[in-house]
């Protein structure tokens, strides 16, 4: 049977902070037993297409995604990550990631 964790959360302006918040949440869902780990939609950053070029990187190269990636491997899950803004081709874009 796969446990799935659904994940909410309050964002903030700070990346960072949301980023650590979001890694705990993460961690506590892993430890219950989650092996499928989904993250909101802009979990990263203020919702709202006016914040992506402020928040936007580059996919899979940006911190956002390179932090996923770790914690998915450090916890050995499978992560949504929810929406990141991406910056691609002089566009900006919102890309559901799955590490």
């Amino acid at each position: 049977m796969l446990r799935f964790a659904g994940i909410q959360m309050k964002i903030g302006a700070d990346k960072l902070q949301n980023l650590a918040h979001a890694t705990e949440l993460v961690v506590q869902a892993a430890k219950a037993g989650a092996r499928l780990v989904s993250l909101p939609e802009c979990f990263n950053c203020p919702y709202g297409t006016q914040y992506f070029g402020q928040y936007a990187e580059q996919i899979p190269e940006g911190e956002t995604s390179k932090h996923l990636m770790n914690l998915a491997k450090d916890n050995n899950i499978f992560l949504i990550g929810g929406s990141i803004p991406e910056a691609c081709d002089n566009k900006l874009v919102s890309v559901f990631a799955t590490m």
